[in-house]
């Protein structure tokens, strides 16, 4: 007799936790964290109207530095994405210079911009480039840097193109 009402009541109780009781399932079922939000700071500052010296420096510093890898690069036959990123890189620090410039400059600067640029579209036309074709664009090169070294340093450029 105590069994069977035993065994009656926890039938009843498995009936009543498998059929649907809402409330006790929601009791024991995970919630989903609700993730907050990054809060955002905004500091607002004014930019001076003419670019600061050390920022020409800097850009002027980066070409000279990417194209001396670049020809690295070219001298040792490393990898052809070595070298398409440092033509890339000076070629972006480059139109970085360029806006510091009046439109004298800019029109100073711009042959060596073009022909970086013809350069690159030279080295992505062929990548696997002969010896003779690679010495030739170290050659072009170099030239390039001397005349960006020559024309272009902060104390010239500031005489002769940025007004």
């Amino acid at each position: 007799m105590f069994i069977r009402r035993l065994l009656v009541f926890s039938l009843v109780m498995m009936i009543g936790a498998t059929s649907g009781c809402h409330s006790l399932r929601k009791k024991f079922t995970r919630k989903k964290r609700k993730q907050k939000e990054v809060a955002v700071y905004v500091d607002f500052k004014d930019y001076p109207e003419k670019p600061s010296r050390e920022a020409y420096i800097n850009y002027y510093l980066f070409v000279r530095g990417w194209l001396d890898d670049l020809v690295e690069a070219l001298k040792k036959g490393v990898s052809y994405k070595r070298q398409r990123r440092a033509i890339n890189e000076a070629l972006m620090n480059l139109e970085q210079i360029i806006a510091f410039y009046g439109p004298k400059g800019k029109d100073a600067v711009y042959p060596i911009y073009e022909e970086l640029n013809n350069l690159r579209e030279d080295m992505v036309r062929s990548p696997n480039m002969s010896e003779s074709k690679r010495n030739s664009v170290i050659r072009k090169i170099e030239r390039l840097k001397r005349k960006f070294e020559k024309d272009f340093n902060y104390s010239d450029a500031e005489e002769k193109w940025m007004n």
